[in-house]
């Protein structure tokens, strides 16, 4: 199962970083400039910035699972650029 979002900014990159950089304490992360991973064991999320937007795509194997990853990832990012007033909205894919 999979999601997507693609969240206006021209701050993408830094969200890249500090979504990446803080989950990376507790699971698998790796990330630069442009694109990101991490594996969450319950899903995936994938991330690529460029100046005018963050896509993000989170996949697993549930409906559960996937909608634990959507509200973690987009939660957070939420959180982390509150001053932007940034919404998460979430298109899934069959």
């Amino acid at each position: 199962m999979i999601a997507e979002s693609h969240v206006p900014t021209t701050t993408a990159a830094k969200y890249l970083k500090w979504l990446c950089g803080h989950f990376k304490i507790k699971v698998p992360a790796q990330y630069d400039d442009h694109q990101g991973s991490i594996d969450f064991g319950f899903g995936h999320c994938q991330m690529q910035a460029d100046s005018e937007a963050l896509h993000i795509r989170v996949e697993a194997d549930t409906t559960e699972a996937l909608s634990r990853v959507k509200d973690v990832v987009g939660g957070h990012l939420e959180r982390f650029a509150h001053k932007e007033s940034v919404h998460v909205t979430w298109q899934d894919h069959a």
